[in-house]
This record gives C-alpha cells, sequence and structure tokens, in this order.
C-alpha cells in the first residue's frame, strides 16, 4: 500500500506543472529564511565571543557586576590579581585590559570607533599566533596592531600597513588638549562583531598613553592554572579568596554567559529567534497551500477511493509523501542558495557566517516537521469528504 501512495503521490506531483514549480518557490522562501536567521544567529554568538576565545586562559576574572564583554565591562581593581597569585594552583594572573576609542578616519577625518586592547609584553594573554609573535611590536612606543578583518572604515588602515609597513593614525581623545599620534605597524586576524567595527591590541603602558585610563582599572582578569590542578577546583578556590569582590568564570562558562546574555538580554537575540519561528510558519504555509490545492483538486478521487475501501491511512500516506517530496526538493536549492547568501553577507559584514553540517541536519529536521504538520493540516480535509455529498 505504501509503494501505491507513494506512486499516486508522485504522479498527482507532476501533474501539477507549474502550479508545482510555484509552490516549491515558496517552500524554498522559507527555507532560505530560516537558513539566513540561523546563521546570522549563529554569526552573532561566534563573533560575540571572539575575544574570550583567543585569550590564553583556563579562568577569567571580572568585576562584581561584569554582565558581558558588550555592556561595557565594570573595571576590577587589579590588586585582586595579586591575591589570585596567592591562590594555590594558580601558575599566573595576567591583566587584558578594553577600552573603546575613537581615531580620525585617514580618508576624511571623521571618528572611527573601535575596541582597543592591551596587555604587558611581560605576560602576554592571547593565543593567536599572529598576535603572540607581535609582542615585541606593540611594547614599542605607540605602537599597535589592528584586526585585518574590521570593517570597511579600517580598510585605507590596512592597505597602508601591507604598502608601507605602517599607518599614521590619530587618536581622538576628549580628556587631552593635544591630538595624540600612533602608528599601526601589524595586523592580526580576529573579525569583528555586531557591536566591534574593528579592534586594535597595543601594551598597557601605550594603552594608558592613549587613553589616560589608570592601569589598576583591569578589564578581565587572566588566569592560567598550574598543571597537574583541577580547574574547576581552582575556580572554586579563587572564588572563595576574593568573596564576591569579582566574578570568576572557568573559560567555556565566560563564552557561555556571553551567548546568553545576547540570546536573552538584547533585542537582536529575540528578533533572530522570533526570524527561526517566522520561516518555519511561513514554510507550514506554502507547504499547506500546495497539499491543499492537490487535495481540493482531487478530492472525488479520494472518495471514489474511500468508496472502494481504500482507509484513512492510505490517504494519509499520500499526502505525506507529498508533503515530504515538496520538503526535500525545496531543501536541496534553498541550501545552495542560502550558501551564497551567507557569502555574500560574510565578504559585507566580515561577520562568521559559515554553513555547517550540524545546522544543515537541524534545518532539515525541521523542514521535515514542517512537512508534518501540514500533512496534519490537510489529511483532516480528507477525513471530512463524504462520498456521498461528493457525488450528489
Amino acid at each position: 500500500m505504501l509503494r501505491i501512495a507513494a506512486e499516486l503521490a508522485l504522479r498527482q506531483l507532476l501533474h501539477r506543472g507549474g502550479k508545482l514549480a510555484g509552490a516549491l518557490i515558496g517552500v524554498c522562501v522559507a527555507i532560505v529564511l530560516i537558513f539566513t536567521q540561523l546563521g546570522f544567529q549563529n554569526a552573532l554568538y561566534d563573533s560575540a565571543v571572539g575575544i574570550p576565545r583567543a585569550l590564553d586562559a583556563d579562568i577569567l576574572i571580572a568585576g562584581p557586576t561584569f554582565k558581558s564583554w558588550a555592556d561595557s565591562p565594570p573595571w576590577m581593581n587589579r590588586a585582586l590579581l595579586y591575591e589570585a597569585q596567592g591562590v594555590p594552583g594558580v601558575r599566573s594572573a595576567a591583566p587584558l585590559y578594553s577600552s573603546s576609542i575613537q581615531i580620525a578616519s585617514p580618508l576624511d577625518g571623521h571618528a572611527l570607533s573601535c575596541t582597543l586592547l592591551a596587555f604587558s609584553p611581560q605576560a602576554p594573554v592571547f593565543l593567536p599566533p599572529g598576535i603572540a609573535r607581535q609582542t615585541d611590536q606593540v611594547a614599542l612606543p605607540d605602537r599597535l596592531i589592528m584586526d585585518r578583518d574590521s570593517r570597511v572604515d579600517f580598510e585605507a588602515i590596512r592597505d597602508a600597513v601591507l604598502a608601507r609597513g605602517e599607518a599614521e593614525i590619530t587618536v581622538l581623545n576628549a580628556t587631552d588638549t593635544l591630538q595624540r599620534i600612533a602608528w599601526v605597524s601589524g595586523l592580526f586576524d580576529l573579525g569583528p562583531s555586531f557591536t566591534i567595527d574593528g579592534t586594535m591590541i597595543t601594551s598597557d603602558l601605550n594603552y594608558y598613553r592613549l587613553t589616560s585610563i589608570p592601569l589598576d582599572r583591569v578589564g578581565v582578569g587572566v588566569v592560567r592554572v598550574a598543571d597537574g590542578h583541577d580547574v574547576a577546583a581552582v575556580r572554586d578556590r579563587l572564588a572563595a579568596a576574593l568573596d564576591g569582590r569579582a566574578r570568576v568564570f572557568l573559560k567555556q562558562d565566560f563564552i557561555d554567559n556571553e551567548i546568553a546574555y545576547y540570546a536573552e538580554n538584547t533585542p537582536i537575540g529575540y528578533i533572530f529567534r522570533l526570524g527561526l519561528i517566522v520561516g518555519t510558519f511561513v514554510g507550514i504555509v506554502f507547504i499547506s497551500q500546495a497539499l491543499h490545492g492537490i487535495v481540493s483538486d482531487n478530492l472525488k478521487e479520494y472518495a471514489t477511493l474511500r468508496a472502494i475501501g481504500y482507509q484513512q491511512g492510505f490517504f494519509g500516506a499520500v499526502v505525506g509523501f507529498i508533503a515530504l517530496v515538496l520538503s526535500v526538493a525545496a531543501y536541496i536549492p534553498s541550501s545552495i542558495l542560502a550558501w551564497g547568501v551567507y557569502v555574500l553577507a560574510a565578504d559585507a559584514s566580515k561577520l562568521p557566517l559559515r554553513m555547517n553540517l550540524p545546522d544543515m541536519s537541524a534545518i532539515f529536521a525541521l523542514v521535515l516537521v514542517m512537512a508534518v504538520t501540514a500533512t496534519l493540516l490537510a489529511v483532516g480535509k480528507i477525513r471530512k469528504a463524504d462520498p456521498v455529498d461528493l457525488f450528489s
């Protein structure tokens, strides 16, 4: 019976011709929308944790009211790091400084906002080799390195560094009567986020010269655990020693906190979740519309089959096969179109839009859910069909 139902479903689909193409296009639009929403949501989360992931840390220490890196992290007293170094199991506790600065565009002088990170050259805190090998460079007076993937406004600086080895920049500091000049003399790869257009890294002394922010105000403490010690146990000892004066995270917990902040406390996280729901609903509507048209066009034939003994399960199988074919046939071109959207959007926004197998599998499962839901709605119409009424 399943073979007969599958053959009947295929014949009914092929018989629709142009109407079938229209239905497929509608379902494709819904699936591409889902791909796009999920892709940008993942890019939001991945870019938000780009800096924490780049840190050479087992444990991170933040201020007592810390919520998120994007939420202007409150200062933490550097003296807490000296205390942390005395906790058993701590190998090192180094400061990472973070502030938002403005520089003058080399093209027209308008202000460009970027994040300035800084560390002591004697206590490096970054994992990427592109940053680590330039530690001596940032130790030089008024020298910085810049994220190669900073957005388009920073391209003139990047191009000057690639062409001449350095680019002069003007730091706009409202508290200074004189403009401060610095030089970008190297590049690294990190990537911007939804809230950060560009990132620069320098030494702690250069950070103080450029921002006038005292070095006892630390953004985040980067802690390495000594070999042979349990990281979670050291984290607990640190939390007890600091006694509410700071928040202590395992590195992965810090990353999870950032993702949760964007997902639960920002409008953009809500918008992306709503987009996924809307895309799923649109897909169900398009599949249901196609099934409704097929069922309506063949309702008398279905009634005839019911009259000669075919059971409701047979019609459910027919409609289910139609919905499955529509969904799978639309999924393949949709994934290709979505990949093209990812490539274009990643190039324009510099965000990490990537199509991966887990996401593709999750969306395919969601497409199957759409097909099942649409099938249940369509089968109800057949169940209500009375052969006597149809032929009267």
